[in-house]
């Protein structure tokens, strides 16, 4: 088996972090590189596991979109979901992983789950742990309740897309990674790409993301943006809102894409190795971000 190199690519995700703080961005992709290694130092292994961390938030939304694939995949083949044993059964292994984390299994076990309200030794009451699992539960509620969902089941399964299709797109010569929650082609041939949505609105944000969705649709699925209904799905509410894009706006999300890229590669010492260099990457200035970072302990330990 070759060895593993720590190639550079994009996902929405990585443009987050480079936006929020140089220094964590250095940390997460390019410090905690190869901490899963026997052979790797303290220093990097320490970073590896706190690059693992989820806040609760994080971790809530994570199970939900678990539970609604593999419920997907229960219909898709052709049994139903019998839901509030179902739900039951995702609170239960919640409870399970909760207390993984608050024992520290993750130190041993990185990719067991990490919360950050544990690594950080957060005082939260009992009740900020009972609201996340109601919330949870709210949200697979209002999942198994959505007239989408009807409509998805009267589709064909193989007309569905779980996590079977491609998530990696060259762009320009850069991979980036886009991965639609769920696909299926409608009654009426056009392609539906939904993202399922655990917290607040956040328009900008999802605008983008559905943008990235459009292009995946066209230079992967060579589906033109005029055939594609893409659906934010508001779980907590539930709504469901549509998004029609068109070659113009497709041109805008190409542009940003690029800029996001050619930001990257400016902090890089070299580019073409994707070799980065710690002192390179800046610390940001704004303190809110430091307190909920994964790497303040190593970073900014005085917070």
């Amino acid at each position: 088996m070759p060895d593993l190199t720590n190639d550079f690519s994009w996902s929405r995700s990585r443009d987050n972090v480079f936006s929020e703080c140089k220094r964590r961005y250095f940390y997460h992709y390019y410090g905690a590189w190869g901490g899963w290694e026997a052979g790797a130092t303290e220093e990097v292994r320490r970073l590896y596991v706190l690059k693992q961390l989820a806040s609760r938030q994080m971790w809530a939304g994570r199970v939900v979109h678990d539970a609604i694939e593999m419920a997907l995949h229960i219909f898709g083949a052709g049994r139903d979901v019998p839901v509030e044993p179902f739900i039951a059964d995702v609170v239960q292994r919640m409870r399970g992983d909760w207390r993984s984390s608050r024992d520290g299994r993750y130190r041993d076990n990185p990719k067991t789950l990490a919360l950050f309200e544990h690594e950080y030794a957060l005082d939260l009451k009992p009740e900020v742990w009972q609201a996340l699992s109601r919330n949870v539960t709210a949200c697979l509620r209002n999942f198994f309740r959505l007239p989408l969902l009807a409509e998805i089941r009267t589709t064909a399964a193989e007309h569905w897309s779980i996590e079977h299709w491609s998530k990696v797109l060259d762009f320009e010569g850069t991979p980036i990674w886009i991965a639609p929650d769920f696909g299926f082609w409608t009654d009426e041939g056009r392609l539906a790409l939904i993202d399922w949505k655990t917290g607040a609105a956040d328009p900008d944000a999802a605008a983008f993301q559905l943008g990235c969705y459009a292009l995946y649709a066209r230079d992967m699925l060579g589906v033109e943006p005029e055939k594609v209904d893409l659906l934010e799905v508001n779980l907590r509410e539930p709504t469901v809102t549509p998004h029609r894009w068109d070659d113009a706006r497709l041109a805008d999300i190409r542009e940003q894409l690029r800029l996001s890229i050619r930001g990257m590669k400016a902090y890089l010492a070299d580019p073409d190795a994707n070799v980065a260099v710690i002192d390179a990457f800046e610390r940001t200035e704004e303190l809110r971000i430091c307190r909920w970072c994964n790497f303040r302990v190593v970073c900014r330990p005085d917070l």
